[in-house]
């Protein structure tokens, strides 16, 4: 996960790989999950439902409730489970990637995209953080390259505070394996300090 070689880019390495908060990410998944649940639990009381109304129902119009019920609901919960098993999937292709020159996301399920944005570009950084995202320590981190239309969107990252700090890091050359920054002095020795202290 850390310091694994890019193969887009000679001598580039990944420094840092993360995906979507799950939960933060998901959360119209678990909207239709509870949907389902509710469409399982309930089952044989709308079918019972359609059973009473159906006499009320064929004597204006010529419609069997009882089978219209009964696949209509099978259909909404088939709908409801292959969106949320796609929606996992989904989740599961999505993926953030810092490497010592540029920041990656790569997402989609049949069809693939791959944005990113080099440190050199960045001109500024925001961080979008609800309520629900501070609870789940998520959020989106949003970088504006120097041009319009050039801003990626790591959405519902993991810890984005700590990512945005990662990110200056980098830039700046301060990560493990870069070069060190140029304005820091080389440490004197003991020796060194003492002959300058009482050398008069």
């Amino acid at each position: 996960m850390f310091n694994r070689k890019n193969n887009s880019n000679p001598g580039e390495r990944v420094v840092f790989e993360t995906r979507p908060r799950f939960v933060a990410n998901l959360k119209s998944t678990i909207l239709k999950l509870i949907i389902l649940l509710v469409l399982f639990y309930y089952y044989r009381t709308i079918i019972a439902a359609a059973i009473y109304l159906q006499d009320y129902v064929v004597q204006m119009v010529q419609l069997p409730l009882i089978q219209a019920t009964f696949y209509l609901t099978l259909l909404i919960m088939l709908l409801l489970i292959i969106s949320i098993i796609l929606d996992i999937v989904s989740w599961r292709r999505k993926k953030y990637q810092l490497t010592n020159q540029r920041v990656i996301i790569q997402k989609g399920l049949i069809r693939k995209k791959r944005s990113y944005i080099h440190y050199t570009k960045i001109q500024d950084i925001d961080i979008y953080q609800g309520l629900i995202d501070r609870l789940l320590s998520a959020g989106d981190i949003e970088i504006y390259g120097g041009h319009e239309h050039t801003n990626i969107v790591l959405e519902d990252i993991p810890n984005p505070r700590e990512v945005e700090d990662m990110i200056d890091r980098v830039m700046m050359g301060e990560e493990v394996g870069f070069k060190p920054p140029l304005n820091k002095k080389p440490q004197r020795s003991i020796i060194e300090e003492y002959d300058q202290k009482f050398k008069r």
